[in-house]
């Protein structure tokens, strides 16, 4: 059974988590083979934003294939990956918002290895979570590119 659910609510909710949140895991693929490990991120809105260094495999399986896969607590992030170089305005201004919410962090990183630094950008396309209502399990799902909201029943007790 499908319900329809607030899309702006649900949304608002998803902006929540990912802002309480700094760690999230990043699954990518390249051909038969998909890999993933935790990253630590900043968003804004929906976007997922965080760093890495061009000669690890995440960033060569992104430019073979932008499209990704995120896990954060119960909420699984389908969505499409960007590359984006620190020098250009894009970069410039992705670094400002991770120097406000991770300054040692990026400091760190960047003072040790800035000729290698790039940002990845990730734009949601659907988000699903487990959720219980009424001690019923249901699967939640918010569609970014149809900008719907919707819940379906994973499982009711028969009696």
């Amino acid at each position: 059974m499908k319900t329809e659910l607030k899309f702006d609510e649900v949304k608002a909710e998803k902006v929540r988590l990912l802002e309480q949140n700094k760690d999230i895991v990043l699954a990518t693929s390249q051909g038969s083979r998909v890999t993933a490990r935790t990253v630590r991120y900043v968003s804004e809105g929906l976007t997922i934003i965080f760093f890495t260094l061009t000669n690890l495999k995440k960033v060569a399986q992104i430019k073979a294939n932008p499209k990704v896969a995120l896990c954060l607590n119960n909420a699984s992030i389908e969505g499409k990956a960007e590359i984006i170089s620190q020098r250009g305005e894009e970069g410039k201004r992705i670094a400002e918002i991770i120097k406000k919410k991770c300054p040692n962090y990026f400091e760190w990183w960047h003072s040790r290895t800035a000729e290698l630094l790039v940002f990845v950008k990730v734009t949601p396309t659907l988000i699903g979570s487990y959720v219980y209502k009424d001690d019923k399990p249901f699967l939640e799902y918010l569609d970014l590119q149809n900008k719907t909201a919707y819940q379906a029943l994973i499982w009711e007790k028969q009696e």
